[in-house]
């Protein structure tokens, strides 16, 4: 009996682990655009923008200073930032490499590199 319990256990720990890595939203932390895979235009227009760099935090998108009530819709490899104030949403992309793909608010995409890296 002691057994099937511990057995049970594990199981019940393995099913929540599997659930939350499911939930984990790649996007979160610190990402600048990365200047060696965007076309000119885009970085011209990035640049314009002043979202050069962008936060995801749990509950908001700091753009260029600029902060943005989102939630997420998290699907695999691909997250979906809820505009809180109704205005749309952003969709973001993990790519294999690590890098993040954004659709950006000025109606285009950008790749983005973790800051720093």
């Amino acid at each position: 009996m002691r057994a099937a319990a511990r057995s049970a256990a594990a199981l019940g720990l393995a099913a929540l682990l599997a659930v939350a890595a499911c939930g984990r939203n790649p996007a979160l932390g610190d990402w600048e655009v990365d200047r060696d895979d965007n076309a000119p235009g885009t970085l011209l227009a990035v640049d314009a923008a002043e979202i050069a760099t962008l936060r995801f935090t749990g509950d908001a998108i700091d753009a260029g200073g600029t902060l943005i009530a989102v939630s997420y819709e998290i699907e695999g490899d691909v997250v979906r930032a809820v505009r809180s104030d109704g205005r749309g949403e952003h969709r973001l992309e993990a790519l294999p490499d690590g890098r993040l793909r954004v659709e950006l608010p000025i109606g285009l995409a950008a790749v983005y590199r973790r800051a720093g890296s």
